[in-house]
């Protein structure tokens, strides 16, 4: 919330410079992998690993995983870009969509990458790790659910609680919902990265 208010992401989101697209989101990518560090320290103060809050895959496991997602991502670029070479972009248009949504090739392959750490660190922070230890001080799990959608809203920014909190807290419920059911973090992420990726083909709305 606070990287939010800073001059890169007024830049980005208030005066619609591109130019800033890349160090706002990059520097969330950071901030993600910041938050995942600090939980794992969290989970080695406690004797645990990030198994114990449902991250099941292996070392092995998690390079397939990887590996896979850069392939259907890359397959994703190839094909809008394949259909944006022959069609012609109202650029004029691009402040009218969200600041979220890559607008030139070098920033979707830069969302390749943003998406994988969305998906990725906000599921083990705000599902994995947040409803484990609100369960664990003894919170019921339909209100430990609730609280840590209710956090995954905060971090897309003040102003997500009142323009987009139906949106944010209905995706944060049901990805909580997701996890608590399959006691395991793959398919939330899985699905995560799923829904995040489709935000690439949002630029066809600016087929002229």
């Amino acid at each position: 919330m606070i990287f939010g208010m800073t001059p890169i992401a007024t830049e980005l989101f208030a005066e619609k410079n591109l130019d800033y697209y890349i160090p706002f989101w990059g520097g969330i990518i950071i901030l993600h992998w910041v938050s995942v560090f600090v939980v794992t320290q969290l989970l080695k103060s406690q004797g645990k690993t990030l198994a114990d809050i449902g991250y099941k895959l292996s070392r092995k496991g998690t390079l397939r995983f990887i590996g896979g997602y850069v392939l259907v991502a890359l397959l994703v670029l190839v094909g809008v870009e394949v259909i944006l070479s022959n069609v012609e972009l109202d650029s004029s248009q691009f402040g009218s969509i969200s600041s979220l949504i890559p607008k030139t090739t070098s920033h979707r392959i830069f969302f390749i990458l943003l998406v994988f750490s969305t998906g990725f660190c906000e599921e083990i922070v705000y599902r994995g790790f947040a409803i484990t230890q609100l369960e664990k001080i003894g919170l019921n799990k339909w209100i430990a659910l609730t609280i840590a959608a209710f956090i995954f809203v905060g971090i897309h920014g003040g102003n997500a609680y009142s323009n987009r909190f139906l949106f944010l807290f209905g995706g944060g419920v049901m990805f909580g919902l997701v996890f608590l059911f399959s006691k395991r973090l793959l398919p939330s992420i899985l699905i995560h990265l799923a829904i995040n990726l489709s935000a690439m083909m949002a630029i066809f709305q600016l087929i002229k």
